[in-house]
């Protein structure tokens, strides 16, 4: 049985084609409908339905990018377009997207059954043709694919460097190129912007990256291929001399093109960078660093931009005098458990970063990372937790970052926040003894009681109990346990009849005079009176 999709902005169309039909009869059957290009998209990933019935304009993307993108996921997905537009570049345009049927609305269900029986008819012949070498063939196109990716993921990951150095014979046997020995780069763009922290705004910007490089490129290079690491593209470049000018005007284009796509999603910016082209494939490592070097300056030059040519290093800014400065003031900032000095030192180090005359993306990008390191490394000599994802979860958001402002806020949010926590749990660690101390006191304070005995409890030495106890309450040991006695006198005074010689015995002291003598300086009353005065 054939798996139809039904994929309309307008619900009741889709409705409408579903009861339209007599599914059975044609043996097929309707697996999933869809309101928008994004989820029918999604749903063609899910289903891999045999025919598609869509709309050629939708919301998301429209009827002739579904069909494209479509066939990228199933080639043998066919496609019925349903459209109120009888504008003759839309037929034209299904028609070279290889559309079996072009429908205008209001629908005839003759017409589309005719249509459909057209298709099941096709894909029966098919089904008959499609022989043991074709099924073959088809695997080792798929594991071609794969072969490519690995190959310029190892490159981009600096995995295998070994392999660039084989010859390039090899390198198009074992991978499945046809790179000819002219010249090589590569380039990335970088996609910026908070909307790309939704997968399918991502998945959209993603398909059409692929959509407009494939088309652009066509006719000007030998080989490309390319992969994406979250908003980021690797693009490898195989093209001859003469193209060289043409394959720049090209990257220009595209991401020009880029940026208009972008325009229908909020905050969102583009920049390329082309790394050094080169004549061996053996540079391009050196092709990479350069395009990164390039991308990272973003952050100060501004996104939108084609960056390319040799990126200029200059003097690290950690062996700065402000850097050092910073990494003192910083250190001594997170020994005190508080938040403000913290964030103090980090919004001097940005200003001071920010107004430095010079400054690289690169240099900025790095500083981060120090600031990070810093952080974590001062915080184990200090014996205080922190996230174990910490590092790695910073590196995730700093990369979505397209500006040195924007970055240096995120890092100043992401330590603080960081930090807070983490001192507010080594505070409560610290207090633990004191909470045991005083819970000590509370069950044995009609006991004689040393400090050499709740420090045993609390499994401390008594001096360093003695110390931390008083920093934490404001009183010795002693004077504590006095003032839970004394207030549990002034409760037993006021609410029962017992005797003062009793209530004495019952808050841990064997002399009358000295109870009473310690009552009245705490109270300013004796026992007597202010039992007359409060009971």
């Amino acid at each position: 049985m054939l798996k139809v999709l039904i994929a309309d902005d307008e619900r009741k169309v889709c409705q409408l084609i579903e009861r339209l039909v007599d599914w059975p009869n044609l043996d097929m059957k309707v697996v999933a409908t869809a309101e928008n290009g994004i989820e029918a998209l999604e749903r063609i990933k899910e289903y891999r339905p045999d025919i598609v019935i869509t709309d050629i304009r939708m919301p998301g993307y429209d009827g002739l990018d579904l069909i494209r993108l479509g066939k990228e996921i199933n080639p043998r997905t066919e496609f019925i377009i349903i459209s109120g537009y009888r504008h003759f570049e839309y037929a034209q345009s299904a028609i070279r997207y290889g559309v079996n049927a072009y429908i205008l609305k209001p629908i005839k269900k003759e017409e589309l059954t005719g249509a459909l029986k057209k298709l099941g008819g096709k894909f029966l012949e098919e089904s008959r043709q499609l022989s043991y070498e074709e099924q073959i063939r088809r695997t080792l196109k798929t594991d071609e694919g794969t072969l490519r990716q690995t190959f310029l993921s190892d490159l981009v990951c600096r995995r295998n460097k070994e392999r660039l150095l084989f010859p390039l014979e090899q390198i198009c046997r074992e991978f499945h190129f046809s790179f000819h020995p002219d010249l090589f780069a590569l380039a990335i763009l970088k996609m910026d912007g908070r909307v790309l922290d939704n997968s399918e705004n991502l998945r959209f910007m993603s398909d059409k990256v692929r959509s407009i490089l494939e088309r652009l490129l066509a006719g000007f290079v030998h080989e490309y291929e390319i992969m994406n690491d979250g908003s980021a593209f690797y693009l490898l470049l195989n093209f001859e001399e003469q193209q060289k000018n043409n394959v720049r005007r090209q990257l220009k284009g595209f991401l020009d093109e880029m940026r208009i796509q972008g325009d229908i999603l909020k905050d969102f910016s583009a920049t390329m960078a082309l790394g050094t082209i080169c004549q061996e494939l053996s540079c391009l490592d050196s092709s990479l660093k350069n395009a990164r070097l390039w991308i990272e300056e973003r952050l100060v030059s501004g996104t939108g931009k084609l960056f390319e040519g040799e990126f200029l290093r200059q003097n690290p800014f950690s062996e700065s005098a402000l850097f050092l400065e910073f990494n003192q003031k910083m250190s001594q900032a997170l020994e005190t458990l508080e938040v403000f000095p913290v964030r103090e030192a980090m919004m001097e180090l940005k200003s001071g970063m920010l107004s430095r005359s010079g400054i690289t993306g690169h240099e900025i990008l790095q500083m981060a990372k120090e600031v990070c390191n810093l952080y974590l490394f001062s915080m184990k000599n200090f014996k205080i937790r922190v996230e174990d994802d910490f590092l790695e979860s910073f590196l995730i958001g700093a990369d979505n970052c397209a500006s040195s402002e924007e970055l240096f806020d995120y890092l100043i949010r992401k330590v603080t926040a960081s930090y807070e926590k983490a001192a507010r749990l080594k505070r409560q660690d610290e207090n633990r003894p004191i909470r045991i101390v005083k819970q000590y006191v509370a069950e044995h304070y009609q006991e004689p009681l040393t400090l050499e005995q709740v420090s045993s409890a609390a499994a401390l030495s008594p001096a360093y109990l003695s110390t931390v106890f008083k920093k934490d309450t404001g009183m010795t040991f002693l004077e504590y346990l006095s003032k839970v006695r004394m207030d549990t006198a002034k409760r037993l005074l006021k609410e029962t009849n017992r005797t003062v010689a009793d209530i004495c015995g019952l808050v841990g002291y064997n002399d009358v005079r000295h109870f009473t003598k310690t009552f009245t300086k705490y109270s300013g009353l004796k026992p007597n009176e202010y039992r007359k005065l409060y009971s």
